[in-house]
């Protein structure tokens, strides 16, 4: 079969592998389509969770081809797949918390196993309904791929648990943010900003039902927030209730410190992949709740469920499609937020 294996950072390399073949209680998939995540850029430029020979890809939808031994799933099936791998037997996997497993990715597929850039993936672990989810016949094998990276945006609306007279500030208009925004106008959240330095990304939010999107470039984040909340404790700062930062930058960080209002929530739903100064004398004197969200839990049935009553429109989320031939193009544009929301291989 054919796969892109990453090689060292900003080199990928179509190749030719054998064939997985599934033991029992594993799945073979027939790749239908693999997002590109920002855990996979990161791995593209800096080696993250890669190693050489390594096949990327976690945000997948495919077609069954083997099935030994797992109930409920027959050959020919349409699935997508929460990539987890957990040991099942730390702590955090017995309590439940298998996104939190102390083990680590070290066998997640795109991370320790190969990925979805690929024509088939093997599924390690497969169970109907926990690691592999059937997709309705109205939810197309495109949305199959944002399943995942959706989970992921569901949580973190979850966490934050912001009410119809909040206002929310999302920093970042990339995949996870844009979910973010959905999920906040599905789930009754009060006024919805998000602020990206893309006008694309700018223009999808406002269509996913954001209510005011503010570019950080041209704009001061937190005199925005300021402007439409008033100011904050001790005329400093704003008042917004809650913000969700979705961007990972250092930047955006210190406008979710200025902008949250005393005793607000501040929930981190990026992977910043540096170094950032922090004072933690405004979380004091704020008494803010900080949450950290960290993948997804049991979002997946939801998911789906939101795409299939058509409360979440996949196409708003996907700019781009390419062939799996062409995957280090495709990294190449994703990696252009001026051009690219979320791109697809397959």
């Amino acid at each position: 079969m054919q796969a892109v294996e990453w090689r060292a950072p900003h080199e990928l390399a179509v190749v030719e592998r054998p064939d997985p073949v599934a033991a029992d209680g594993q799945l073979v998939l027939e790749v239908s389509t693999c997002g590109i995540c920002g855990s996979d850029l990161h791995s593209y430029k800096q080696g993250f969770a890669a190693v050489p020979g390594q096949v990327l890809g976690h945000e997948l939808s495919g077609v069954v081809l083997e099935a030994p031994g797992v109930a409920g799933v027959a050959v020919g099936d349409r699935v997508t797949v929460r990539p987890l791998t957990p040991c099942l037997n730390c702590d955090r996997c017995r309590a439940g918390d298998v996104h939190l497993c102390e083990s680590g990715a070290q066998d997640n597929i795109g991370y320790g196993t190969p990925g979805g850039f690929a024509e088939r993936v093997l599924v390690p672990r497969a169970a109907l309904g926990d690691t592999v989810f059937l997709l309705p016949d109205s939810v197309s094998d495109r949305a199959g791929a944002l399943v995942e990276p959706l989970a992921v945006s569901l949580r973190a609306v979850r966490l934050a648990d912001a009410g119809p007279d909040d206002t929310v500030l999302v920093l970042g208009g990339g995949m996870i943010g844009l979910g973010v925004a959905r999920f906040l106008r599905l789930r009754g959240a009060g006024t919805i900003v998000l602020s990206d330095p893309s006008p694309l990304r700018r223009e999808a939010a406002r269509r996913l039902g954001v209510d005011i999107v503010v570019d950080p470039l041209a704009q001061d984040v937190t005199q925005e927030m300021r402007a439409l909340t008033g100011p904050g404790g001790m005329g400093l700062g704003a008042r917004v209730d809650v913000v969700i930062d979705a961007a990972g930058v250092a930047a955006g960080f210190k406008d979710a410190l200025k902008s949250v209002r005393h005793g607000g929530t501040l929930v981190l739903a990026a992977m910043y992949g540096a170094r950032i100064e922090l004072v933690p004398d405004r979380i004091v004197e704020k008494e803010l709740h900080v949450r950290g969200s960290f993948a997804y839990k049991d979002e997946f049935p939801m998911v789906l469920q939101a795409l299939q009553d058509g409360d979440v429109d996949p196409e708003l989320f996907i700019s781009h499609t390419f062939p799996l031939e062409r995957t280090p193009e495709a990294f190449l544009a994703q990696l252009d937020r001026d051009t690219s929301l979320k791109v697809l291989v397959g």
